[in-house]
């Protein structure tokens, strides 16, 4: 009767996580009906702190959900017969461990949507920030209209236009779109709101506002029900060309002062301007002249692959290379280079921008920054004596090694190594010879596995080894091997240490343990037990000892 009551129990329970789970994934698949039915209930339940609040706000979600998606109901009953069917009949220990795992394991999954849930969230209430902000700062017209031509959202630049009409206004919430655009100027932007709203069409197109004294390029964007439009001032290109003028001087000055290699060319690859800093990369003479010289006669082997270059520029496409090797004058430079096109007022190609930066020194105080950290790793995760990994990295080895077996269904075999007869040698010969014996273990235990598995030193005379297996034999094999290898005797500069052994324990993954700790634990105890039992022997952590003839 107990078992029954207990198995009607953890059906219930697990039905009911199940439940919970299905509708926190519905939530997460894309699914619109789903989508807008959390949407709707979270929007009304506003997300509450505490444990507690946090359960009975799932559990109201579920009920939600089972009130909105009938097809939901498929799981209680599914829960219900599986219950039933549990219930009439017999159910051994074996089986009650493999529901209690599974409870765990929805448990844990029910937690890892949850926190998967609010970190989307979170991330989707970020990139709205700042695709709001964005919007707002946007040096064009933004403005999302309805279908009754009012204004529904516009950013600060809209605004400012519309106050050219009226210089009181603050607002654009639902004002006509006349109140930013004269009526007088509306005839093209009218039709084109029209297609967008009866078509779907997208419309670009340049547009004179005659009452405020400006041309703008225009895109309609259709949003279903609304149409986002955008307005882009150019009316610089219609000033005179006293101001060209002055333009013209600014980008030349510009150009010359760069503090970086820079040339702007022709379509022909002439120099138009040219920075000081460009014949000094270039390998040229500073005081030639080079405007209206061809780059490609002038440096003829920069760009070395210039026929690809000039093909992904003919596309228009924007060409780079970073860390390229130059000599230039006996020296060898690294640069990164990049070259665009540019167009002219006409939306024609106009020539190219050619940057160059030296990253020479860069380069050279980052390689050594490198070797720096390369060699305080080194310090920081091996053993200074046998150069073995320590203590530290073999955690983060052994925890790596664990994640990869959860994750392709594998095993790992944990040993646990002291040597035996290491005192004798550090009493009669001195601890010099004894440190001499342990570098000659480490080279020996490295023999004894393959590369991709770890051999680590924690102290002492105290060793592990991490095994990637896929049988309990294949730690058999190595356990021998290793007895065997380090029983063979050792040459200590002209002194023989002919009687060192080792005790070895072993902990396998996962029968014995899943988290690592608990692995060095098991192991550890079987290696003491292998010791009491008379040393030079190697035991697993669940079964008898084994002892090398």
């Amino acid at each position: 009767m107990l078992r029954k009551l207990m198995v009607g129990a953890l059906g219930f329970l697990v039905t009911l996580l199940a439940l919970m789970v299905t509708t926190i994934l519905l939530q997460k698949m894309p699914l619109p009906d789903a989508a807008a039915l959390s949407s709707t209930y979270w929007q009304t339940h506003p997300v509450q702190s505490g444990v507690v609040n946090t359960i009975v706000q799932q559990f109201q979600l579920t009920g939600y959900m089972l009130m909105q998606i009938w097809v939901l109901w498929l799981i209680p009953l599914a829960g219900l017969f599986v219950t039933i069917t549990l219930m009439g009949r017999d159910v051994d220990g074996g089986e009650m461990a493999v529901y209690l795992e599974r409870i765990h394991l929805l448990e844990g999954a029910l937690t890892e949507a949850r926190t998967s849930s609010e970190h989307y969230n979170t991330h989707w209430d970020t990139l709205n920030i700042k695709l709001d902000a964005l919007f707002e700062t946007s040096p064009e017209t933004w403005m999302v209209i309805d279908r009754s031509g009012a204004i529904r959202r516009w950013n600060k630049t809209a605004v400012e236009l519309a106050r050219r009409l009226h210089p009181g206004i603050d607002s654009l919430e639902g004002r006509p779109l006349s109140d930013v655009v004269a009526k007088t100027d509306q005839s093209q932007l009218a039709e084109a709101l029209t297609a967008a709203f009866s078509h779907g069409r997208v419309w670009n197109g340049e547009v004179h506002l005659q009452t405020a004294q400006q041309h703008f390029l225009v895109w309609m964007f259709p949003l279903g029900e609304e149409v986002a439009l955008v307005m882009r001032d150019i009316s610089h290109r219609y000033r005179g060309d006293a101001f060209l003028q002055s333009s013209e001087r600014l980008v030349r000055q510009l150009t010359e002062d760069s503090v970086r290699p820079v040339a702007v060319l022709d379509a022909d690859w002439r120099y138009i301007y040219v920075s000081r800093k460009w014949s000094d990369v270039m390998g040229l003479d500073p005081q030639q002249t080079l405007v209206g010289y061809d780059h490609r006669a002038t440096v003829p082997d920069f760009p070395a692959d210039r026929r690809v270059v000039e093909q992904q520029l003919a596309e228009g496409k924007a060409v780079g290379r970073d860390d390229e090797r130059r000599t230039v004058g006996g020296r060898e430079m690294i640069l990164n280079w990049h070259i665009r096109p540019w167009m002219d007022a006409y939306g024609r190609l106009g020539g190219y921008i050619f940057t160059v930066v030296d990253q020479t020194e860069i380069t050279r105080l980052r390689q050594q920054v490198a070797q720096a950290a390369d060699r305080e790793n080194a310090l920081a995760y091996s053993d200074a004596l046998t150069g073995l990994p320590n203590r530290q990295l073999f955690n983060d080895r052994l925890n790596m090694s664990l994640a990869q077996a959860y994750r392709q269904l594998g095993k790992v075999a944990l040993f646990f190594l002291d040597l035996d007869g290491f005192k004798a040698v550090n009493d009669q010969l001195g601890h010099d010879y004894g440190d001499l014996l342990l570098k000659q273990v480490a080279e020996r235990l490295k023999t004894c596995v393959r590369t991709t598995d770890t051999v680590a030193r924690l102290g002492g005379d105290e060793f592990t080894i991490i095994l990637a297996i896929r049988d309990r034999r294949d730690a058999e094999q190595v356990a021998e091997k290793v007895l065997t290898t380090i029983r063979m005797p050792y040459d200590l500069n002209g002194k023989l240490a002919d009687k060192v052994g080792t005790s070895i324990g072993i902990a396998l993954y996962p029968q014995d343990g899943t988290q690592g700790a608990e692995l060095v634990r098991k192991a550890d105890a079987a290696m003491y037990a292998a010791k009491q039992g008379g040393k030079n022997a190697w035991r697993f952590a669940t079964t008898e000892i084994t002892i090398q003839g």
